[in-house]
């Protein structure tokens, strides 16, 4: 979950983000209306609903309305992936929509596999109405296996690339051993697919009640990079690296077409990252895709060894910071001038309209300009009458 920064300004800038995101209308309804549900209802009940809502919303059944679909299903995933959550739903249940200003909730996340034989079904969902930014959210499963004494891990080892095929809501688990020099030069373990959706993670190992658990300290979801494909990475380097989400959808640009370029780095963000220590470290691949296994290459890479790539990758990430300020400032620019064309287009068909009208009522009274008699017509004519002659 994103969380905004500190300071008013951000806070503003998170709720315009957030109703961007959401819709005008989406930002002001309640979450349990939208899951037609009772506010003191039931983890049960509110899956249950979701469910319903998800069939209801179905596009074999809204060929005629696919836009709409899409809104519906948006905004029932945005209600389903907080109040699924029992932290979310205590702070939106204590202070509504303002409660969350803190959470992005452009990157919402269900878990799929409690959905049972209806993830299937929603995960087409997401897949054929485009809501690519409802994530999945990784299954109790995984996180159970991470903190278990017998986990099961493949050892990898810098510069010795593994490629593998995981399967949907599943993890393989690989264990990192990094010494104090691979820590202060930098290193990153970067994961790759051709097509397929992953999530790389970082697990954190600790104590509770006297027990081992393991939670996620970092979670990095692939993103498409071009011809690339689908990357996604944990990087430890000596100066910030940025993810970039999906491009804005069709729907979107078809509404605002200049979305393709104003909305395209809204996503950019730094990865999180944290302090690491030298010793071994519990890395994880998860299986991104809705309906199928993902194959992939992961591979553990030294800064050092890849000097001009690091120094290239630091230098665009920079002109993209400043690309995005830039592009800011230039849309506000845009909208000025946008506004500017209209009010001359306005001015072009007034101008028009008043112009046609004065040369119509000028035409008509030149048109006036004649006696009310009906001319004679000279029978002699011609130089016989010029010069007097008769007969």
């Amino acid at each position: 979950w994103g969380v905004a920064a500190d300071g008013s300004e951000r806070q503003r800038e998170s709720v315009r983000v957030k109703e961007r995101a959401m819709g005008e209308e989406e930002a002001t309804r309640d979450f349990y209306e939208v899951l037609g549900v009772s506010r003191s209802a039931t983890d049960d009940e509110i899956r249950s609903a979701y469910k319903k809502g998800a069939i209801r919303w179905h596009p074999d059944k809204n060929r005629h309305q696919e836009d709409l679909a899409a809104e519906k299903f948006k905004e029932l995933s945005t209600a389903y992936a907080v109040l699924s959550d029992a932290a979310m739903r205590r702070k939106y249940d204590l202070n509504g929509l303002e409660g969350l200003e803190e959470v992005d909730l452009s990157k919402v996340e269900i878990d799929i596999s409690s959905l049972g034989t209806m993830g299937n079904v929603v995960a087409s969902l997401f897949s054929q109405l485009g809501v690519l930014n409802v994530k999945s959210r990784v299954s109790q499963s995984v996180l159970d296996s991470a903190g278990s004494r017998d986990l099961k891990t493949t050892e990898l080892k810098f510069n010795d690339p593994i490629s593998s095929t995981v399967r949907k809501n599943s993890a393989h688990f690989y264990k990192v051993q990094v010494t104090r020099e691979d820590v202060e030069s930098g290193f990153c373990v970067f994961c790759k697919s051709p097509s397929s959706r992953f999530k790389v993670l970082l697990f954190h190992k600790g104590e509770s009640r006297g027990e081992e658990v393991s939670d996620i300290k970092i979670q990095e979801d692939s993103t498409l990079l071009g011809k690339q494909g689908n990357v996604a990475g944990i990087f430890f380097f000596d100066f910030p690296t940025y993810s970039l989400g999906q491009p804005p959808s069709t729907i979107a640009t078809a509404k605002d077409p200049e979305a393709a370029l104003f909305r395209r780095l809204e996503t950019l963000e730094p990865r999180d990252t944290c302090s690491i220590q030298p010793g071994e470290h519990v890395f994880a691949v998860y299986g991104d895709n809705f309906l199928k296994s993902s194959t992939y290459t992961i591979e553990l890479l030294r800064q050092a060894d890849y000097k001009d790539e690091a120094m290239k990758i630091k230098v665009l990430e920079e002109e993209l910071v400043k690309r995005r300020q830039i592009v800011c400032e230039f849309e506000q620019q845009y909208r000025q001038a946008q506004q500017q064309y209209q009010l001359a287009l306005q001015r072009y068909e007034a101008e028009t309209k008043h112009l046609d009208k004065v040369l119509g009522a000028r035409e008509k009274q030149y048109g006036a300009l004649t006696s009310k008699k009906e001319p004679k017509t000279d029978q002699g004519g011609g130089l016989r009458s010029l010069f007097g002659f008769r007969g």
